[in-house]
């Protein structure tokens, strides 16, 4: 009997999603809620009612047996509460547990209760108590708004002019978004790796490793964003630091569970590759954006086998996720992060269905008007180049962005270029 599967979402992490959905050796009825006019594949509903009861109502109503709840605001507004409160079987933590995204000081709370290694902290309301961590710990600095902010409520800060400008921001004229406690950090060094688990709660699956790039310009130069592109697998990653990251994560699913949160879904760790080994720089409650973009694929047709064993709590042991080299590009809109313009024409892309032998692209902030497909949000959609090295899916991915134009649009061209510089055709190492 044919499964229908509900979608929750509208952006990359979701197109990614119902295409890995749609080659699963299971077959099923996708309905999006709502999905975007660039996607294809899946029935679209309409936007589901902020009110998680009603939401779940609609849910239920449309006959999903199985939902996979994609962006981070419904996870912390209890949207998997209702739906299991109706007997719906779902991917996706609970509002209780998604704490560990949605508060910056849950989540490190937790952390030091579970031996997790993670920056020294403090959270502040007024500006003297900012000024004691910068006497304190000296810069650079790390500011994040305690709340959800969409990836932009993280400002890095390493001189006493950019010190002050965001002071400014963050508690003088309140401009961030993420609520009113601000939460400031000392800042690690080395390079960046996302390490992203499936779980029930009790065994997880490593994703292979990914790195994504956050600076909207080249060089990581200018403000924080979603994500402007990604890569996997991380190279030189090695089996000590797969044991470490894999420790981090079963140090964290014990911590939530002793805090009466059990963990189910997508259990994302932002670590930083210090002298000393990985310290978690964030926890996020799903999976990433755009690291959905290139690691959803990794499951090959094994998609829907491993949602509903993570719905039901059962999670066999048996599953490894193989690495295999995907690097992401992201076209962003003109003005993005801080003030997006949208309504222009996408022009360049190919005829709709089209299937790349070496890639992929995944819409996010679109719209169709008169039949064009135009920009309705930050990140527009994504380019996945796909290769037997990390050098060659780079060039994929670069190829298919090539086509593609929008007034004003932002690419950065250097994604995965000091990973991949000097390679060749190597093959790249390590991967989750």
């Amino acid at each position: 009997m044919e499964k229908t599967v509900g979608v929750i979402g509208s952006g990359g992490r979701e197109h990614a999603l119902v295409s890995a959905l749609r080659r699963s050796r299971t077959k099923s009825r996708l309905i999006l809620f709502p999905g975007n006019d660039g996607m294809e594949g899946g029935e679209r509903a309409p936007a589901l009612p902020e009110d998680p009861r009603l939401a779940a109502k609609a849910i239920a109503d449309a006959g999903c047996g199985l939902v996979v709840v994609g962006p981070e605001k419904p996870l912390m507004e209890g949207l998997v509460d209702a739906c299991l409160e109706r007997g719906i079987s779902v991917v996706g933590p609970t509002a209780r547990a998604a704490r560990i995204e949605g508060s910056k000081t849950f989540a490190k709370a937790l952390m030091e209760r579970a031996g997790i290694p993670t920056a020294p902290w403090k959270t502040v309301t007024s500006r003297e108590e900012a000024e004691d961590c910068r006497k304190r710990w000296g810069l650079p600095l790390v500011l994040k708004a305690d709340g959800l902010a969409q990836g932009k409520g993280v400002a890095v800060v390493s001189s006493r002019e950019e010190w002050d400008e965001a002071l400014g921001r963050y508690l003088d004229r309140r401009e961030v978004p993420g609520g009113e406690v601000v939460f400031i950090e000392k800042a690690l060094s080395g390079p960046e790796v996302s390490f992203i688990v499936a779980t029930d709660g009790k065994t997880f699956v490593p994703f292979p490793t990914a790195r994504d790039f956050k600076r909207i310009g080249a060089g990581d130069k200018g403000p924080n964003t979603g994500g402007m592109g990604v890569l996997t697998p991380v190279p030189g990653w090695s089996a000590r630091n797969q044991e470490k990251a894999c420790e981090i994560i079963e140090r964290a699913l014990w911590g939530l569970a002793k805090a009466g949160a059990p963990f189910s879904g997508f259990l994302y760790a932002g670590l930083m590759m210090t002298e000393e080994g990985p310290s978690v720089l964030e926890f996020n409650a799903r999976m990433g954006d755009p690291e959905a973009q290139i690691l959803f694929e990794s499951l090959g047709e094994a998609a829907l086998p491993l949602m509903e064993e993570i719905a039901a709590g059962d999670l066999k042991k048996h599953w490894t996720i193989a690495p295999s080299p995907r690097v992401g590009v992201v076209l962003a809109s003109a003005g993005y992060p801080d003030k997006p313009t949208t309504g222009d024409p996408i022009e360049g892309l190919p005829p709709a269905g089209t299937e790349f032998p070496d890639g992929a692209l995944y819409f996010a902030g679109v719209e169709r008007k008169n039949g064009v497909l135009c920009s309705s949000g930050g990140r527009v959609l994504t380019a996945v180049g796909r290769g037997e090295t990390l050098a060659r899916a780079r060039e994929a991915a670069y190829r298919i962005m090539g086509t593609i134009r929008l007034k004003g649009g932002q690419v950065r061209p250097d994604i995965a270029l000091r990973e991949t510089a000097g390679d060749g055709d190597q093959k790249s190492g390590g991967g989750g």
